[in-house]
């Protein structure tokens, strides 16, 4: 009676185990799905930053802001004649 009782509870013990070795290993592959959308979202944020630094650079030249105030804002450009000088009094 105890020797059917032990290889009932061996068996029992082996087949939970590979439930659980099954399990381990959903997790570990769904871990390593997760990390590499991860890694992938990341590399795509790097690379948005990095078009975002070199549009922010573009519209900080000099030149883009003369352009943009003159043809969307309607601004001229001014003479040395048209500059007053203001003195304290």
């Amino acid at each position: 009676m105890k020797k059917n009782s032990f290889i009932g509870f061996f068996i029992a013990a082996q087949i939970t185990l590979v439930f659980l070795q099954v399990y381990k290993h959903t997790l570990f592959i769904k871990n390593n799905y997760n990390h590499q959308e991860c890694e992938k979202q990341l590399t795509a944020l790097a690379e948005k930053k990095q078009s975002l630094t070199q549009e922010l650079h573009l519209l900080k030249d000099r030149d883009t802001i003369k352009r943009y105030a003159q043809n969307k804002l309607r601004m001229k450009p001014y003479n040395l004649n048209q500059v007053k000088k203001l003195s304290q009094l």
